[in-house]
């Protein structure tokens, strides 16, 4: 069985605690659905540092609040991947840190156990609401620049999966699965709501159910608590496909008797996917 941690939008949320929690769970993959910090570089390169401290293997899809400084953000990856390389000469496998992926537009193959994962990641970065955000941040770094761009890139790298299990990670999620505020990626903010989920990535979607892969789909960037304060649906499964938010902001925040701190629990056994919400206080 393959253990997958999803961990929802930082913003800032995420500390020592975790990366030490984290690096004592029996996790083979963790993913970030972005926005690691809360608008500020200092923010966003503070929490790539503690990041790049977990040892299990972690793909981040930088989020929309990472895009200004996706440079710098991706500088700091590259920069805690050389001082690893350095310090971990001699030391036992076990103490050395894994190499973090700043993901997008690529697909990775992943021997996890039980099973070889592909995992087909999708825009940077993404806004939302149908257009292409941030487009010259994420044409200087992924040479992608327009949405038909995006939709072709995204559409081939899912015809090259040759495993029968595909995860897609998204920033944000696809369109076409609700126009209310508390649907999936539906605009909470909007007095009119309507579907907030992105086209290319709908797509790419869509060529899995075609190819008839065995797919989930992890995206963030709509908050589970809704700015009504109601709570959005946050797990949904339509033909067959899982599709999983799990951005709980703050996703750490007061129990009723103690901190607590949140993620999603993703594990794969074969055909069977089990998903659930992890509450776990660090007192």
């Amino acid at each position: 069985m393959a253990r997958i941690a999803l961990i929802g939008d930082l913003h800032g949320s995420f500390d020592a605690l975790d990366v030490a929690a984290f690096n004592d769970s029996d996790y083979d993959l963790l993913i970030f659905t972005g926005d690691l910090g809360s608008g500020t570089a200092r923010n966003g390169v503070e929490i790539a540092r503690l990041v790049s401290g977990l040892r299990t293997p972690t793909i981040v899809m930088p989020g929309n609040n990472d895009a200004p400084f996706l440079g710098q953000i991706a500088a700091e990856f590259g920069h805690q991947r050389g001082l690893s390389a350095i310090l971990d000469l001699g030391l036992s496998i076990a103490s050395k840190r894994a190499q973090v992926i700043l993901c997008g537009y690529r697909l990775h193959r992943l021997p996890l156990p039980g099973l070889v994962l592909s995992i087909v990641t999708g825009r940077p970065c993404a806004l939302g609401g149908g257009e292409f955000s941030f487009s010259a941040e994420v044409s200087r770094v992924y040479g992608v620049g327009t949405m038909q761009e995006s939709t072709e890139r995204l559409l081939a790298l899912v015809d090259t999966v040759d495993t029968d299990r595909l995860l897609i990670l998204g920033h944000n999620g696809p369109a076409g699965l609700g126009d209310q505020s508390t649907d999936l990626w539906g605009a909470d903010f909007l007095p009119e709501a309507g579907d907030w989920g992105d086209p290319d990535l709908a797509a790419a979607v869509g060529r899995a159910k075609d190819r008839g892969l065995d797919t989930v789909v992890v995206a963030g960037h709509m908050h589970q608590h809704t700015k009504a304060g109601s709570m959005r649906t946050w797990r949904l499964n339509r033909d067959g496909v899982e599709f999983i938010n799990p951005a709980r902001v703050p996703r750490i925040y007061a129990g009723d008797a103690c901190e607590l701190r949140y993620h999603v629990a993703l594990d794969i056994d074969g055909d069977h996917v089990d998903v659930r919400e992890v509450e776990w206080s660090s007192d």
